[in-house]
């Protein structure tokens, strides 16, 4: 009877220690896909940055104007601090597309968020089709409305405050200065932008296991058109 007793419980300890070991296991599993999404999705958008314009300035002197020209790229054409649209040649074809990053909220209207990047070429933008995303990243948190503050609130549950993340902008953009330039919704007016730079602060699908606190990774990358 006492062997059998003290046998239960080294099988309860031992089922506990492998259940402890499952939940770890995908608790970093999560942390790892998370940032690994999140840096490849930086990545992109810093090779499409890097590309932005087409055909190169000094080949423009003279020409017709990009605006409504399907095989000229203006550039960045939108910004805000949650949404950037820019036209670049990105697969050096000469075909100009037209791509859109942008973060939006779930259902529930509260971040985490998700950052979502699509492209259409610029002749089927001005037919107006909508781009289909299908590049994202998700457990973003912050949502800056350029001002110190966040547009979205932040709901994981528990009592951590993480609207010190949140306040972060996800789209900053600065002129030949390096002074931030404030959101724009034309050619004209997003002409001054030189850099822009994305920031992704993300959370894994799952909490720490032991302090059922979301840990938060911040990602910032910063890339300047070469247009």
């Amino acid at each position: 009877m006492i062997a059998t007793v003290v046998l239960v419980i080294i099988f309860g300890v031992v089922l506990k220690a492998l259940e402890d070991m499952q939940h770890r296991n995908s608790s970093e599993a999560s942390k790892v896909d998370t940032v690994q999404e999140t840096r490849d999705f930086i990545d992109q958008m810093v090779r499409d940055i890097h590309d932005v314009g087409y055909p190169p300035g000094r080949v423009l002197n003279g020409a017709p104007s990009c605006i409504g020209n399907s095989g000229i790229a203006c550039g960045v054409v939108s910004y805000s601090p949650t949404q950037i649209i820019y036209e670049g040649d990105l697969d050096g074809t000469g075909t100009v597309y037209q791509i859109t990053v942008q973060l939006v909220t779930p259902a529930s209207g509260n971040c985490p968020c998700i950052l979502q990047r699509g492209v259409v070429t610029k002749a089927q933008a001005l037919a107006g089709q909508i781009p289909t995303y299908f590049t994202e990243v998700n457990g973003v948190i912050n949502s800056g409305n350029g001002a110190g503050t966040a547009n979205y609130t932040v709901s994981l549950g528990g009592t951590v405050s993480y609207s010190s993340y949140a306040a972060a902008d996800v789209f900053d953009a600065y002129d030949v200065n390096a002074s931030a330039v404030g959101s724009c919704a034309s050619v004209a007016a997003c002409s001054s932008i030189r850099s822009v730079q994305i920031t992704a602060n993300v959370v894994p699908a799952q909490p720490d296991i032991v302090t059922q606190v979301f840990p938060v990774f911040s990602i910032t990358s910063k890339a300047r058109l070469n247009f």
